[in-house]
């Protein structure tokens, strides 16, 4: 045959097969596959290029160094003489009041020069826009439009900042480092460093954070970074393309791998509707094979037809899933652009060849084994009624999970990781078929009574039960995760909340002075109001534990390297602070001097490996603070008191300067004190838990919404691996319906024989899917959240519900075309 000849036979076969739908199923697992896939590199590599390509922007500048206290002469007199720009950012949360009415903002102070990268944009009082190097002129400042709508603000308007009245100016638009603070959710004001002496707001235990930026040419910055880390003083960390805010990058690169995983919990599912599709589809064809080696064509020949379809339809399939996987990927950047900015860069243009990549390596792993089988397909097989046998051996298996493995390791970035997911995967998917398998056995000895439909259906699973089992992992294991994002995660919030006593603070108060205690009490007293409980408050290091130094690297976990590199609050009392436990030693006692001596949250000991009678030492402000460890207390965080992770005996600190902390409850309708204590003492920051918990429970529902569209597909890939399995016994389930339509049952008998199967698979999964559910829910609730045992037996029926609503939409229009067939033409067939 001629290169013309072959390539028109290729083409004709090709259009002929694609014409008769056999492959459709196998075209949307691949898609749904690659449409995970690609959604989860296509959301890495536009978060990579943010805090990369973009950092500079982010950060408003080339290097910064961060601290509590401003950087000092030396440090600025040694960039200018390199060459280098400078810039001063001051960023903290304080209370903003304008008539009559006081909000938490985060403020954030510039000097000239601000931002020395990227740009600033603001709105002005015309509804023109500019931007640039910009900062607010002295006396002027600029809100966010969650400021201005809370305190029904317009520009021209004077605010409160501290001690000083500000005119508002401008309407921030965008700030190039205004995504990258830890504070993003709260309003937000900018104004000029030149008056940030006037507010009075910088005093003792203000939670500033002084940023110096630095910007210049690559090599003077490198020079001037290495010279950095060897004279910056301690409680300062650098941040640049590196090192910029690693607890968003190492957020992210969580939300990262976790989307990975159930991308890869879709690609396994979608591997078993793949397998069951490519092994019907052979089965009707071998005798296809048989007749074209009859016509005179090589094992060879036959063989790279097929190969042909396949590589056709894997790349199409591909093309497909990946434009899908675009669409996916714009609804999840949507929830995190909060943490990466508004506007992000393209992609690149690995992510647009990941997909029809991974496209063609899974329908290579789990179809080309089958496929070699054509091979053995002799001419003289088209005498024969059944497939003839091939050898396969365990290349099928080991290239299947050789595929399986290799991608899910291009997922989450690590080899062993990948492993142990397989296992898992594959551990969780053998539980939960063992257990369908177990449902599917007992179903076997329901009494067979009752209408025809319902006996025949039960009869049917019984029957093909390992195909039983594997509709009913797959749709499981989707609707598991479905019901575990949703009604068993409300669940958990409502019993978190419940916990929580119904006269717990709501409200905390900060930055309180050593000579304003008396008079924050008359406050309260004046009113009518309990007197509050004030706790005093120093910030200091931990920086050794029994003499020797704390090292941050040489801890193993994150968070106890995070532990300790920060500052911790530290105060002192008499007595044991309410609601806390002593678990180990015991608290001094109360009424008599004792020795200076440390209680330490258990946490936070376990963590950093402290010890009962331990000695640590404490940096405050250059004068080292050291005592043995006399307890360990459990703290009920979730009170909403004030606690601390470490406390000293009375007056331990007392020479140092402190602020102090006190929380209330405050009724909703008694907003208005807040607002007037603020206005009395401006430096005090009063903090609304419940407005706190409100956006962190609106960021947790984004990341939620996010988690949920990965598991659509993954219940999607549990569908397809329903009609999979439905369409590979389509050939029974016609010999099935010929018999009874011959044997006299009517189109409707045969309907609900058919339906009674599909409402027995979705009971079923939804039984296991809500039994999982709430297994998670019972180990989230006393293992994670120490909250009470949490059983929603309601979940039994909505899973079963969700099942029977899920399995019966989805193959009921599939076997219409069965009930359809004329049972003459089914007979005839078998014949």
């Amino acid at each position: 045959m001629t290169l013309l000849g072959r390539f028109r036979l290729v083409t004709r076969f090709i259009r002929r097969e694609l014409a008769a739908g056999e492959l459709t199923i196998l075209g949307l697992a691949l898609l749904v596959a690659v449409a995970a896939m690609s959604s989860v590199a296509f959301f890495s590599d536009r978060v990579e290029k943010a805090l990369t390509t973009q950092a500079t922007q982010l950060l408003a500048a080339d290097l910064v160094l961060s601290g509590n206290q401003p950087a000092s002469d030396a440090i600025r007199a040694e960039a200018r003489r390199r060459g280098l720009q400078t810039a001063d950012n001051i960023t903290f949360p304080s209370m903003a009041f304008a008539g009559g009415q006081a909000t938490l903002a985060q403020y954030k102070a510039v000097s000239a020069g601000y931002p020395l990268r990227g740009e600033t944009t603001v709105r002005l009082a015309d509804g023109s826009e500019q931007s640039g190097q910009l900062q607010p002129a002295p006396g002027s400042a600029w809100a966010d439009a969650r400021l201005i709508g809370r305190l029904k603000l317009k520009l021209g308007d004077e605010i409160g900042v501290g001690n000083a009245r500000l005119k508002l100016s401008g309407v921030i638009v965008r700030e190039p480092d205004g995504s990258m603070d830890i504070y993003n959710f709260i309003p937000r004001l900018i104004f000029n460093s030149a008056d940030l002496p006037a507010t009075g707001l910088v005093q003792e235990g203000s939670r500033i954070r002084w940023r110096l930026l630095f910007a210049g040419e690559d090599r003077q910055i490198a020079d001037f970074r290495g010279w950095l880390r060897q004279h910056k003083p301690k409680g300062t960390r650098l941040e640049n393309v590196e090192e910029m805010r690693p607890e968003i990058r190492t957020g992210l690169e969580r939300a990262r791998r976790f989307l990975g995983l159930t991308a890869m919990l879709t690609v396994a599912l979608a591997a078993a509707a793949v397998a069951l599709v490519v092994r019907r589809y052979l089965q009707r064809h071998w005798q296809q094979v048989a007749v074209l080696r009859c016509l005179g064509l090589g094992s060879g020949e036959v063989w790279g037809l097929f190969v042909s379809l396949f590589l056709l339809l894997g790349a199409l399939a591909g093309l497909l899933g990946t434009l899908a996987g675009f669409a996916v990927q714009l609804g999840l950047m949507r929830l995190f652009s909060g943490y990466v900015g508004e506007v992000l860069p393209d992609p690149g243009w690995l992510p647009w060849l990941i997909g029809p990549l991974a496209s063609l390596l899974l329908l290579a792993g789990l179809a080309l084994p089958p496929l070699m089988g054509i091979r053995d397909v002799s001419p003289a097989a088209v005498l024969r009624n059944e497939l003839p046998p091939t050898r396969q051996g365990v290349v099928a298996p080991v290239l299947a999970l050789a595929t399986l493995l290799g991608l899910a390791s291009w997922q989450v970035g690590e080899w062993t990781l990948a492993a142990w997911l397989l296992l898992a995967m594959l551990g969780f998917l053998a539980v939960s078929g063992g257990l369908a398998m177990g449902l599917v056995l007992l179903m076997r000895r329901l009494p067979r009574g009752g209408q025809i439909g319902w006996r025949f259906g039960i009869a049917n699973m019984a029957r093909r039960r390992w195909l039983a089992v594997l509709q009913i992992a797959s749709l499981s294991v989707g609707l598991m995760a479905l019901l575990t994002l949703t009604v068993v995660r409300d669940d958990l919030i409502g019993a978190w909340q419940r916990s929580v006593p119904a006269d717990a603070p709501n409200k905390f108060v900060i930055n309180i002075q050593g000579n304003q205690l008396d008079d924050v009490r008359d406050a309260f007293a004046v009113e009518g109001r309990p007197q509050p409980e004030l706790s005093p408050m120093v910030r200091a290091r931990l920086i050794a534990i029994n003499e020797q130094p704390v090292r941050p690297a040489a801890y193993d976990s994150e968070q106890a390297r995070r532990l300790a590199e920060r500052e911790f609050n530290l105060s002192w009392r008499a007595e044991l602070p309410p609601g806390n436990q002593v678990v180990s030693g015991k608290w001094w006692e109360d009424g008599k001097r004792v020795k200076p001596q440390f209680s330490v949250e258990r946490g936070l000991a376990n963590t950093l490996g402290i010890r009962l009678g331990d000695t640590l030492a404490f940096d405050l402000a250059g004068t080292t603070y050291r005592a043995k460890v006399t307890s360990l207390r459990e703290v009920p965080w979730d009170s909403f008191r004030v606690n601390f992770f470490v406390i000293g005996t009375p007056g331990q600190f007392r020479q140092q300067p402190a602020s102090w902390i006190t929380s209330f409850r405050l009724a909703p309708a008694d907003e208005a004190f807040a607002d007037r204590l603020v206005q009395r003492f401006p430096n005090l920051t009063v903090i609304d838990v419940g407005s706190i918990l409100a956006e962190v429970r609106a960021m947790v529902d984004k990341l939620t919404r996010a988690i949920e569209a990965m598991f659509l597909l993954a219940l999607a890939a549990g569908v397809l691996v329903l009609w999979a399995s439905l369409t590979a016994t389509r050939d029974e389930r016609l010999a099935d319906i010929g018999l009874m339509r011959a044997l006299g049952a009517s189109r409707a008998q045969v309907r609900r024989v058919v339906l009674a199967e599909l409402i027995w698979l979705g009971a079923v999964s939804g039984l296991l899917a809500a039994l999982g559910a709430m297994g998670i829910g019972v180990l989230a609730a006393v293992k994670l959240f120490s909250l009470p045992l949490l059983l929603n037996w309601w979940l039994l029926p909505i899973g079963m519900a969700s099942g029977v609503l899920v399995v019966t939409l989805a193959g009921w229009p599939l076997v219409g075309k069965v009930t359809r067939t004329p049972p003459l033409t089914v007979l005839r067939a078998i014949a």
